[in-house]
């Protein structure tokens, strides 16, 4: 940081950084005594200031409350100088796009040179544009000073307030809008995933075929396991090939036989089919299922047994989300924050006393 503030003071920015400092306490100066002045204008602050200090209670009302505007306007001149110092500045270096842009944007000044009633207390803005160009040119770091860290606290916890209960709010409309028949699934379906149709048919068929690819690689054996104790339990229950097996000498080879044959055939048939199916060459066979699949989805506000349901499905996990929302994190932050903080300090090991 003083390496940074050296080399600050010999660029060209040195100027305006001392006379930001400057003009700052200046408007604090000028802040207070205005704070103080009004404080001073009430019964209860003259009768303490009397009764304590006497002195500087007849110092201030003869010379600086009864004469309280004359000295402001000592501050509002120097606050006139140097706006227009900027102003010139601005348009010399054609900061903004027009030479009147200025007072406009920089309003709080204009208003702040005003030396009546509130406007007076624009001039608190002036102290804020200070520290966010001292912030910026990195000669201080609000970033952490306690009053940042509780400002941005508060402001986090009052903006997650703030949005939890619009989001709230709009959930319970569209949870009312489902309850009362909204047909809000169909208007998905056709402003939404029809005009996607070529390209969700596209993934889906990709995505099953490299599905049925990968599985039926893992799951071949098994399927094969599975049709051949099929095939056995079956052949047992057939009555055409027990009484074949009961042919004397060759009876039961040709049962065994048949059974073989019955297997191979069954399952070859089923694992060619698999992989014609995960093959590219039959992708047209998968989009055409793709297809009809989802169109059977978009019809199904024709069956109000199950468009009960789908209502029912979304109001309920509407409500889950309205639960997750309502939770306050901010709350939880603190509360994890205070378990870490006694944790560690149950963990610190404690020093013996001498006796």
């Amino acid at each position: 940081m003083r390496a940074r503030i050296k080399d600050l003071l010999k660029s060209k920015d040195a100027k305006i950084v001392l006379v930001d400092l400057l003009m700052m306490l200046i408007l604090i100066a000028n802040l207070v005594l205005i704070l103080f002045d009004l404080l001073f204008g009430s019964q209860m602050v003259q009768g303490l200031l009397s009764k304590y200090t006497p002195g500087f209670y007849e110092f201030y009302l003869r010379e600086v409350h009864q004469d309280f505007f004359a000295i402001d306007i000592w501050f509002v001149a120097i606050f006139v100088v140097e706006l227009l110092i900027r102003w010139g500045m601005a348009v010399k270096n054609h900061t903004y796009y027009k030479w009147f842009f200025y007072p406009f944007i920089h309003w709080y000044d204009v208003l702040g040179c005003i030396p009546v009633g509130s406007f007076r207390f624009l001039r608190v803005l002036r102290v804020v544009s200070i520290v966010m160009r001292l912030q910026k040119l990195k000669i201080i770091d609000i970033t952490r000073t306690y009053l940042f860290a509780t400002f941005n606290k508060y402001l986090n916890i009052l903006t997650e307030e703030v949005s939890d209960r619009v989001v709230v709010n709009v959930l319970t409309g569209v949870q009312d809008e489902v309850q009362s028949g909204n047909p809000l699934a169909t208007e998905i379906m056709n402003q939404v995933i029809e005009p996607q149709r070529t390209v969700i048919v596209e993934w889906l068929s990709h995505r099953l075929q490299f599905i049925i690819g990968e599985a039926y690689e893992n799951y071949s054996q098994d399927l094969e396991n599975y049709v051949e104790l099929r095939i056995r339990t079956a052949v047992e229950n057939n009555q055409e090939i027990n009484n074949i097996s009961k042919i004397p000498v060759i009876g039961s080879n040709l049962a065994s036989n048949l059974e073989k044959a019955i297997n191979d055939i069954v399952y070859n048939v089923i694992d060619q089919s698999v992989k014609d199916l995960g093959s590219p060459r039959n992708k047209v066979i998968l989009d055409d299922l793709t297809h009809l699949s989802l169109d059977a989805i978009s019809m199904r506000e024709q069956d109000t047994k199950l468009d009960a349901v789908n209502r029912q499905i979304v109001v309920e996990s509407l409500e889950l989300i309205k639960d997750q929302v309502k939770i306050q994190q901010w709350k939880v932050k603190e509360e994890t924050i205070k378990s870490q903080n006694n944790q560690e300090n149950q963990d610190q090991p404690t020093t013996p006393h001498d006796p």
